[in-house]
């Protein structure tokens, strides 16, 4: 799937991976989260693994939008995983977080596997 500035593929094993483009409007996250829980769901995907690797920084806006998308992926039996998020956007998150996100995060897909067993 490649629509709403973001790319969706199959990776094996009920994965995905989704890599939003710097033209990813999240102003109204309904479309995004609307049209990737629909088709991970129609995939009977398991996991969903976010690229923030063109991502520098994290505003609240993104940080909510990430959210959200993780919410409706747990409400979809998927579960979503931030991979390779840049240090100043790690940094940027940590200012203004008060709680833990509702998503996990990992170096990259195999580091999460490994984690998880």
């Amino acid at each position: 799937m490649s629509t709403l500035g973001l790319h969706l593929t199959p990776i094996g094993s009920g994965d995905y991976l989704l890599e939003p483009s710097r033209g990813l409007d999240i102003s109204q996250p309904g479309d995004l989260v609307e049209e990737v829980t629909r088709r991970l769901q129609n995939a009977h995907a398991k996991r969903l693994y976010y690229d923030l690797s063109d991502l520098a920084l994290i505003d609240p806006l993104y940080y909510t939008c990430l959210n959200t998308l993780a919410r409706a992926c747990q409400a979809v039996n998927v579960k979503m995983v931030c991979i390779h998020m840049q240090p100043t956007a790690a940094y940027a998150l940590a200012q203004f977080i008060t709680e833990s996100p509702v998503f996990e995060t990992a170096h990259e897909v195999e580091g999460w596997k490994q984690a998880s067993r």
